[in-house]
């Protein structure tokens, strides 16, 4: 798979990164560090756990990496659980995140065809 194709799979975003960073293996290394990135899976524990703070930071740690890398596809789910526990509504956030996980694992997905 090439990093077009990978992005092409995560929604788009390739012309903006390739821009940004002028080569594919540029845009290769940062994405060897998003894979080892455990955001989400903080996140995830986070939401489990009922911690509201513990849960945004990791979101909005998420949000950084994902705009960063222009991940298009997981663009708009993270920012919307960002701003339900920005507003400290945890509830809101778990009824959100189902669209996180989805396009994580698309996202995952891609990672494991294009890294080793």
């Amino acid at each position: 798979m090439t990093v077009k194709e990978f992005y092409e799979a995560c929604g788009g975003g390739y012309e903006t990164m390739v821009s940004k960073f002028a080569s594919d293996a540029m845009i290769t290394k940062f994405l060897e560090i998003f894979k080892r990135d455990r955001s989400f899976e903080t996140l995830c524990a986070k939401l489990d756990e009922g911690d509201t703070e513990g849960a945004f930071n990791a979101a909005h740690t998420l949000k950084g990496v994902v705009l960063n890398l222009n991940l298009v596809g997981l663009i708009d789910p993270v920012c919307n659980v960002v701003e339900a526990l920005r507003a400290g509504n945890i509830d809101a956030a778990r009824s959100l995140f189902p669209k996180v996980k989805e396009a994580f694992a698309r996202t995952e997905d891609a990672l494991k065809r294009i890294l080793p």
